[in-house]
């Protein structure tokens, strides 16, 4: 019973209560949804009687296992079981469609209860906080969480509190540690219901990292953390229908969308402090091309330095995740496609800079090896490229991931994580453990 299939069942179960939120009991993407956390289900239970998930101080356990990667990406299923004050869920096997679907309600409080005899039941096998593999989570992981609720209090109160955003950017400051490559393991979370979110957050993440890089003081990295989180909130005041699209948008909802840089100014600020207002020029500039293309039109102006910084790293993250109207390209065809840009779109010398720091083959690449390996590229100390083998050339996976040092020839292929049927979040997590377990 692997982390893989613990954050599948999660996410599964995550898209049925989306679903129902949003839809009736009769459509079929509901239906579709449902078969999924069924199937889902299957896998978590081959070859177990039950299977055990708990919740416990603000992370899921699959049995007494945390899933810490998973706790993040799904962190307001997290919080909505927390909510309604479901400690446990024990999923037999051959678990029903209807069982499963009922928990998805619950969940979601679309219901009130399951039955007790069921085969999807809840708080009937919590296991106590001692039973539990209860290391803590990292401070990064929490401030990923916290930024996460930040950002939906914004949506749920369309008020912005700026001291609640910059304590979260104090929290990344605090977990990193000043170490870049923990911010890059973090910014590999992405869930594909809640874009906007989870793509503000790795925008700042990675803005910070490229900032300490290109060595801003902690006051600079500090503000330039503020205006990366929040360069695209006026996304959370414009129609949200209009960014959830299945397919390309409509002229009407590209054109909701083409107001959220002046709708995030303006909200930014209306709630800043002296000194905080170049986050407003971030939240108004971020569109911009280098060429004075892009939108709004700033007549002629270029687009401030901390601008062009989240520019950069915004199309980063945009491209290197899922969107309704296109699928994920791998971390270095996104760098590819950048450097298409520079000059006339991006700041050439920022962007030269972005790609030093993340590596011809970013943490989170998945390499195909000539042997038919797969590797797994992780934070190096050196020009090298460090890599894990996560599967064998018989498409078992080790028992161990075993360290390597890719070559230039040494890559046939670069991998999508679906393709690969890898979560590499998961597996960069693992190592760094293993890595402080060493030290």
């Amino acid at each position: 019973m692997s982390e893989l299939n613990g954050r599948n069942f999660l996410r599964a179960l995550f898209h049925v209560g989306q679903r129902m939120l949003r839809s009736g009991v009769s459509d079929q993407l509901l239906e579709d949804a449902i078969t999924a956390l069924v199937d889902a289900a299957k896998m978590l239970t081959a070859g177990s009687e039950e299977v055990v998930l708990s919740v416990a101080r603000d992370a899921f356990y699959l049995d007494r296992k945390m899933l810490a990667h998973a706790s993040t990406e799904f962190h307001s299923l997290l919080k909505a079981m927390d909510r309604r004050k479901i400690d446990s869920v024990t999923i037999l096997s051959g678990a029903t469609r209807r069982d499963l679907a009922d928990l998805a309600a619950l969940v979601v409080g679309k219901s009130s209860d399951l039955p007790a005899e069921g085969t999807v039941r809840v708080n009937d096998r919590a296991l106590a906080v001692s039973d539990l593999d209860m290391r803590p989570m990292s401070g990064l992981r929490k401030s990923y969480g916290d930024s996460l609720d930040a950002l939906r209090g914004v949506r749920d109160t369309r008020t912005l509190q700026l001291g609640e955003v910059l304590s979260v950017v104090d929290g990344f400051i605090a977990g990193s540690g000043g170490d870049p490559g923990s911010s890059l393991i973090m910014a590999t979370v992405h869930n594909h219901d809640e874009i906007t979110y989870y793509h503000s957050v790795n925008v700042c993440l990675l803005s910070m990292a490229l900032g300490r890089f290109i060595g801003l003081s902690t006051d600079q990295t500090r503000l330039l953390g503020l205006s990366a989180l929040l360069h695209d909130v006026g996304r959370v005041v414009v129609d949200e229908a209009a960014l959830q699209r299945d397919g390309r948008l409509s002229n009407e909802d590209w054109a909701q969308v083409r107001l959220h840089p002046q709708e995030g100014a303006l909200a930014i600020m209306a709630a800043s402090g002296p000194g905080q207002e170049l986050a407003a020029a971030v939240a108004l500039e971020h569109h911009v091309r280098m060429d004075g293309g892009g939108y709004p039109s700033l007549e002629g102006r270029h687009p401030a330095l901390f601008s062009r910084l989240v520019a950069i790293i915004d199309a980063y993250d945009a491209i290197t995740s899922h969107r309704p109207y296109r699928p994920a390209r791998t971390p270095n065809e996104a760098l590819r496609v950048l450097l298409e840009g520079a000059g006339t779109i991006h700041d050439p010398d920022l962007l030269r800079l972005f790609i030093e720091m993340m590596g011809h083959y970013p943490p989170g690449s998945l390499l195909r090896l000539p042997g038919g390996e797969v590797a797994m590229v992780v934070p190096g100390e050196d020009e090298a490229v460090a890599a894990v083998v996560v599967r064998e050339a018989d498409g078992g996976s080790p028992a161990q991931p075993r360290r390597i040092v890719v070559g230039a020839g040494d890559v046939a292929a670069q991998l999508l994580p679906d393709e690969a049927g890898i979560d590499p979040g998961s597996l960069l997590e693992l190592v760094e453990q293993e890595e402080h377990a060493r030290r």
